[in-house]
């Protein structure tokens, strides 16, 4: 009886002391290995927009590229999020509906971020054994590792772009004014969005998989804006992660900063 009433008292101890563990874990960083897919006027479809553009999905049209970031949780359900990302997006008429302009660029950026995370599925600080249990070889799981959240943040997009001979060459439609290859663009601002999940495999250490839109507020990060242009240029990316939590209590544990 005597055990029974200690393993109980060991539960309801951790209980408590694991209901607010988030506060325990409220800072991590992590790196970033960022596959991106451009989507604009050049390798596209007839017609494509935002709505459409998943249809020019190209495996030709990835581009890797390397970063990472750094989050803070408000609460159990919100994490605030900055990313710095560098990488390469581009795409070739090869193929594609206008194959026969045989345009092609390729964009090298830096993208800096701030994001907003809602949780549908908070992150869980209870995946592993602790104390008592432990000792009893007891319950390893007491929450799912698994957590859910969509995103919605503002950036900027730094970046370089250079096209070739066919796009130099081009000769706007009669009686156009627009400027239609512009390669002397360097900054957009970007809006990104999506969807994202993590996976925690060991005490301090999480996998990460995100899916994001990033809107851009320019129709030239391939250099080529048509005349019969209607969307600005956008770039979905899939991002792969690892995640480290920095022991945050211990961190401030002397500072007289407190969140």
């Amino acid at each position: 009886m005597r055990s029974v009433s200690i393993i109980l008292l060991g539960m309801i101890i951790n209980l408590q002391l694991f209901g607010q563990s988030w506060k325990q874990n409220r800072i991590d960083v992590n790196i970033n290995l960022p596959i991106n897919h451009y989507f604009g006027d050049v390798g596209n479809s007839a017609g494509s927009g935002f709505a459409t553009s998943i249809k020019d999905f190209r495996l030709r049209a990835l581009r890797g590229g390397f970063g990472g970031g750094i989050s803070f949780k408000i609460n159990s359900f919100i994490t605030t999020q900055a990313t710095v990302n560098t990488g390469f997006l581009g795409n070739t008429d090869d193929g594609a509906y206008y194959s026969s302009r045989g345009y092609r660029f390729s964009t090298f950026g830096t993208e800096i971020a701030a994001k907003g995370l809602y949780f549908i599925i908070p992150e869980s600080n209870q995946n592993y054994y602790y104390s008592i249990m432990d000792l009893r070889g007891g319950l390893r799981h007491i929450n799912k590792p698994f957590s859910l959240y969509v995103f919605l943040g503002v950036g900027g997009l730094f970046f370089n772009t250079s096209v070739n001979d066919a796009m130099l060459s081009r000769v706007p439609p009669d009686g156009s004014t627009k400027q239609e290859i512009d390669d002397s663009k360097h900054i957009s601002l970007i809006i990104p969005f999506g969807i994202g999940c993590k996976y925690e495999f060991l005490p301090r250490f999480q996998f990460g998989a995100e899916l994001g839109a990033k809107y851009s507020t320019t129709d030239y990060l391939d250099g080529f804006s048509s005349v019969n242009s209607k969307f600005n240029d956008m770039y979905y990316t899939l991002n792969l992660s690892i995640y480290y939590k920095i022991p945050y209590h211990k961190l401030l544990k002397k500072s007289f900063w407190r969140f």
